[in-house]
């Protein structure tokens, strides 16, 4: 039986898509950063290494930096962007029932109850546009200076106890969303482009992959299907309940109580061969999704129990019980393991995080505190850390290193009109 504090493990679910010019919830969708060189220590009574502190509003979405703006969820219906480089809010939009078109139909007067929230989906980035999906079925896309594109209500029955938390997925020219099943709208213009009644809609967020030239959607509960047409090539090939699965070489892992590892090749004529290649137990309960590095699945459950897989056979290398205030003291592992500068990063939701050093033996590299507690994955992007804490946002890296990062694009600095703006938020 699920506790209430176990309810709130939705912090940790989403999933962006693969190709680099696209930005969302784990950054490429790997949650692996493979550029960045952030800083291994921050916080404490000195605060160190905190560039800057923003109050946001409260959510269990992750950030996303797109060029010179940090984007962010806040309940309960709020995108906000910030100024990357200071933590200054530029402009921020409401998307509730009331801001839809008038021509919408089928809204409710009020929104479905909830125990996670309705910003819990962490938002996604083309680089040009971002895109919010809301735990009540509303998806809006804004231009980076926060003029609205398109907006729509999805009306589709929820199936999922404690509320929606799985992020929007760039796939093709598609964003690809769990509403009620699986679905996907053309980024342009909000238009269905295809939908998968048969693939039901889950917690955690499908992963988009390629296999050979063609891109595909590989959700938790073992679903594969082409992201051109929605057509589904596979079922059942394994699930998770709460976590994403991972693709990485064309095998996809699903990491939870029982693990599993499965070959995916498409043959010549559209047909999908599934192989299952190993099978693996984990005691306890799983929230966080694992991350992929130099053949190691790594998994950390619940309880902070660190386990590394060899991903080609399936065993153990070893499991450890790692030095944060977990278990017994109230603490959950809600957010996702990452791979930044050369370490695995894992966080709790008190604001520990722990940096340790991959490889086939446990090796502790730092210990960091925020006592205000962490709601979300971290993100990184070159030498900053961003992290939400409590209510705020927190830029983290080492004073004056700011201008190595390397953007995947020119900063974008159009004006901003037509926007509902408001005063910077407190910043320091």
């Amino acid at each position: 039986m699920r506790t209430h504090a176990g309810m709130m493990w939705m912090a940790a679910i989403g999933l962006s898509g693969v190709l680099a010019a696209e930005a969302g919830w784990r950054g490429d969708g790997t949650g692996r950063a493979l550029a960045a060189a952030p800083c291994l220590e921050w916080g404490g009574a000195n605060n160190t290494n905190i560039q800057w502190k923003t109050q946001v509003g409260a959510s269990f979405s992750s950030p996303v930096p797109v060029a010179d703006r940090v984007f962010v969820t806040a309940e309960e219906n709020k995108l906000v962007c910030l100024d990357r480089e200071d933590g200054k809010i530029l402009w921020q939009s409401s998307n509730g029932f009331a801001d839809l078109p008038s021509t919408t139909t089928g809204k409710p007067e009020t929104a479905p109850a909830t125990s996670c929230g309705f910003t819990t989906p962490t938002p996604a980035s083309d680089g040009e546009r971002v895109y919010a999906l809301f735990g009540t079925g509303v998806v809006s896309c804004y231009d980076l200076a926060g003029r609205r594109q398109w907006m729509r209500y999805i009306n589709a029955t929820e199936r999922l106890e404690y509320g929606r938390s799985a992020s929007p997925v760039l796939a093709g020219g598609r964003l690809v969303c769990m509403i009620g099943h699986l679905l996907a709208l053309d980024t342009a213009t909000g238009v269905t482009a295809w939908e998968a009644p048969d693939v039901a809609e889950t917690y955690g967020t499908p992963v988009a992959a390629k296999l050979g030239p063609t891109l595909v959607i590989v959700t938790p509960n073992g679903a594969v299907v082409r992201a051109a047409d929605g057509k589904v090539l596979a079922t059942g090939i394994g699930e998770t309940a709460h976590t994403s699965p991972v693709v990485q070489n064309g095998v996809a892992f699903f990491a939870d109580a029982h693990s599993s590892a499965v070959k995916l090749i498409l043959k010549p004529d559209g047909h999908l061969e599934t192989h299952e290649l190993w099978q693996a137990d984990f005691d306890g309960e799983c929230y966080s999704s694992p991350v992929w590095h130099d053949g190691i699945l790594y998994a950390v459950n619940n309880a902070g129990v660190l386990q590394a897989l060899d991903a080609v056979t399936g065993k153990s290398i070893y499991q450890q019980t790692l030095d944060l205030r977990s278990g017994a003291t109230g603490a959950n592992l809600y957010a996702c393991l990452v791979f930044a500068g050369g370490n695995l990063f894992v966080a709790n939701d008190r604001g520990d995080t722990l940096v340790v050093k991959p490889g086939r033996e446990f090796k502790s590299v730092q210990h960091n505190t925020l006592d205000e507690g962490a709601n979300s994955t971290p993100m990184f992007d070159g030498r900053t850390l961003f992290l939400r804490v409590g209510e705020a946002l927190y830029a983290i890296g080492v004073p004056g290193n700011e201008s190595v990062r390397e953007p995947t694009r020119e900063p974008f600095r159009a004006p901003v009109t037509s926007v509902e703006t408001h005063p910077p938020g407190a910043s320091n």
